[in-house]
């Protein structure tokens, strides 16, 4: 049984590995988070020309930086690829499923620690920091980390690593901190595991962590920019309320059918409420106390947790893993101390993980994911300045003198390109409907000059150039506009 499970393993991680740039292409949020790590790991400083409300001549502070700080140095190891900045994620899940299983090490049966790390593997939320590009996969990896200190009380370094674990809360995601404090409240409702001391060197940490990411906001004068596009930004609950409360105005601070839905974001955490529901009444029958109250656990942390998460910032898809993740262990867990049949439950709960996670990713990453197909060195020269849609992001990341992403510049603290920027700009790759938006930004005139095509990745067959004047059945065109006067190269 444990070559099937090893096996199991090996299978999820190549799997993954052959489909990782399949699907999805690369989208805004990994754009955005990867640039700043690019830049660093070309040593040009940690800035970005992605984001939307700073220029590229600014320290970064559009988020917390742990995450790009780690990203860079992968990069630096491994070069500037999709392949690289995704495999840096699935790298992270993989530590953190590696963690999860320590962490399970009371567990006497392996193979219901091994069912439990299956079903984390594959559920939606995990499935999809696998390949996203986001920093939720650091996030995941220091909860992982954390909760595997805090069960083991013999290390000889524990009170420091809890320290730092806290440390890096707030620098890893301001939603990850808030994450961590609802999380261990539930805990510690349920099993009182932490002691005084644990909980003070944790939160000291976290102070101090707190405390250093404003200094070093401070030092390079954006501390301001950092709270207002963060704890200040609109996209949050907190965030719109503060803006309500000091500013007078913006969009009402909670919205009750993003709190209605916060449970449903993502296939896994349903399946999990109904599997709870139903691991509880088989436990009650057999009169399995430890087992009710696993399942109990679970339906707290996937009612709760995206309840408290929404209402304190927001709960998209990727960050889901904050219900889902503690929700899985305790439910499969109470699954396997069942009798007879009962036991069985987890089989049905990881299939449909499975169904509605992974195979899902594996299927689009191996069949459907689109790339963009095409010669950087035929459409841009080393002369150039372009502004790009993501898609095209990686290909052209090393070609032209200067790269920014479409959603430079255009936010409320930014609204248009620098002058001096905007004037070198020479090529716009962009799709046709954003095309007026981008050149809005940038100023000037365009002319059109051809068509980048954007094609079906069919499995492993390998991606030929397509010339601009070819036609594919299922293209979406990407426009090559050139400054009106200029030479097309």
């Amino acid at each position: 049984m444990k070559k099937v499970f090893q096996f199991t393993a090996a299978l999820w991680l190549a799997l993954n590995l052959m489909t990782l740039t399949g699907y999805p292409a690369p989208w805004v949020d990994e754009i955005l988070f990867a640039d700043p790590a690019i830049h660093l790991a070309m040593g040009k400083g940690f800035v970005s020309s992605a984001w939307f409300n700073q220029p590229s001549s600014q320290f970064w502070a559009g988020y917390t930086p742990l995450y790009s700080f780690a990203l860079a140095g992968w990069l630096k190891i491994f070069g500037v690829s999709a392949f690289a900045v995704r495999s840096f994620s699935l790298a992270l899940v993989t530590a953190s499923l590696v963690m999860v299983w320590r962490f399970l090490k009371s567990i006497e049966s392996d193979s219901l620690k091994w069912t439990i790390l299956i079903a984390l593997a594959v559920c939606e939320p995990l499935a999809f920091l696998e390949r996203a590009g986001r920093p939720d996969s650091m996030s995941l990896f220091l909860l992982a980390a954390t909760a595997l200190v805090f069960v083991e009380k013999t290390w000889r370094w524990r009170s420091l690593m809890l320290f730092l674990l806290g440390a890096l809360a707030l620098p890893s995601a301001l939603q990850y901190a808030a994450c961590a404090v609802v999380v261990a409240i539930l805990v510690q409702i349920w099993f009182k595991p932490f002691s005084r001391r644990d909980i003070i060197l944790w939160a000291s940490g976290a102070v101090t962590g707190a405390a250093l990411l404003a200094i070093i906001y401070a030092v390079h004068h954006v501390l301001k920019l950092f709270v207002e596009v963060t704890f200040a930004s609109k996209h949050s609950s907190v965030g719109r309320l503060l803006q309500h409360l000091f500013l007078g105005h913006g969009e009402s601070p909670f919205v009750l059918s993003d709190i209605a839905t916060a449970s449903f974001r993502d296939y896994a955490t349903p399946v999990l409420l109904v599997s709870s529901a139903v691991v509880w009444l088989l436990a009650k029958r057999q009169k399995m106390a430890m087992a009710c109250k696993l399942a109990s656990f679970g339906v707290a942390c996937a009612v709760l947790i995206p309840l408290a998460l929404q209402l304190l910032g927001k709960y998209p898809l990727y960050y889901t893993y904050m219900g889902a993740v503690p929700a899985t262990i305790a439910i499969v867990a109470a699954c396997g101390l069942l009798t007879g049949p009962a036991r069985f439950t987890q089989a049905g709960i990881l299939a449909l993980l499975l169904i509605g996670g992974a195979s899902r990713f594996w299927w689009h990453g191996w069949n459907q994911g689109t790339q963009t197909v095409f010669d950087p060195y035929r459409h841009i020269s080393a002369d150039d300045s372009v502004v790009a849609d993501y898609p095209a992001y990686y290909q052209l990341i090393n070609r032209p003198s200067e790269l920014f992403a479409i959603d430079y510049a255009g936010g409320k603290l930014l609204p248009h390109f620098p002058p001096d920027q905007a004037s070198r700009v020479t090529k716009i790759l962009v799709h046709d409907s954003r095309f007026n938006e981008i050149a809005e930004k940038v100023g000037g005139q365009w002319r059109r000059v051809g068509d980048i095509i954007l094609i079906r990745h069919e499995a492993f067959t390998q991606l030929a150039i397509i010339d601009d004047d070819t036609r594919h059945p299922k293209a979406e065109k990407i426009g090559i506009y050139i400054r009106a006067g200029g030479n097309k190269n």
